[in-house]
């Protein structure tokens, strides 16, 4: 009876912690030069639309980048830039179903 229980409350657990996971979400991606070459330590800009609070990311050696803990009923407003490069804005919809958005963003001259 006790191993009963104590599965199920494994199996409670579990469920709970998978709901918890599911309420938030990440954007993730990579940033490029025009020529493919992966963008290191590039600023990598991510806006709340609602808010407008801004949260910056360095990508690391390859040119990746992460934000965690986002909120999936917001639209977010993700650009990178190094020197005087920068990327075109990418939007982020809150109607997305991933719990991971992957945006990948290449640099060009501002003009």
């Amino acid at each position: 009876m006790l191993a009963r229980v104590l599965v199920s409350g494994l199996v409670l657990l579990a469920a709970v912690d998978a709901s918890a996971q599911s309420r938030h979400r990440a954007i993730e991606g990579t940033v490029f030069y025009k020529g493919g070459e992966p963008a290191n330590r590039a600023a990598v800009q991510l806006e709340d639309e609602v808010t407008l609070q801004v949260v910056s990311r360095i990508t690391d050696a390859d040119g990746h980048y992460h934000f965690d803990g986002l909120n999936p009923d917001r639209e977010y407003q993700v650009t990178a830039t190094k020197g005087n490069l920068w990327s075109k804005s990418h939007r982020v919809s809150r109607f997305s179903s991933r719990p991971v958005e992957t945006v990948v963003l290449y640099l060009n001259p501002q003009h």
